[in-house]
């Protein structure tokens, strides 16, 4: 049975990638004029499906590898945020709001990840798919 942190970081994660998809509608006519509609369509698939594909691995079947990979993810994302608020370059209004959100949302999950109880399932092996508790 799956431990309530790892339950909550799935839920956030999950949030947070739809605020990514959200943040990404918002801007989506800057990207298609300046990569045109395939690659922005494809990497925004790519992102979000290894977004998804990590979050289940880590929370449904408590890979610690994807656990590894997720939180590297989130700490660039982290980084990347930092950087633009100490460039001035965080954009402006409602993109700038959800951009942050779906950052902090990304390091709570991360920070879930790692409390006690999640620590103790990931030390565990799991041959099945966890269904929630």
């Amino acid at each position: 049975m799956r431990p309530r942190s790892v339950i909550q970081a799935e839920r956030v994660y999950l949030l947070a990638t739809l605020l990514l998809l959200v943040g990404t509608a918002l801007t989506w006519q800057p990207l298609m004029e300046v990569y045109g509609a395939g690659l922005a369509i494809g990497v925004t698939a790519f992102i979000v499906g290894a977004f998804l594909l990590l979050i289940l691995l880590t929370t449904r079947r408590g890979s610690a590898i994807a656990r590894i990979l997720l939180v590297i993810l989130t700490a660039l994302g982290a980084a990347s945020l930092v950087y633009q608020v100490a460039n001035g370059q965080i954009a402006p209004g409602v993109v700038g709001v959800v951009n942050l959100v779906q950052v902090v949302l990304t390091v709570v999950g991360a920070v879930l990840l790692f409390r006690p109880n999640a620590a103790e399932w990931f030390a565990v092996e799991h041959d099945d798919w966890e269904e929630d508790a």
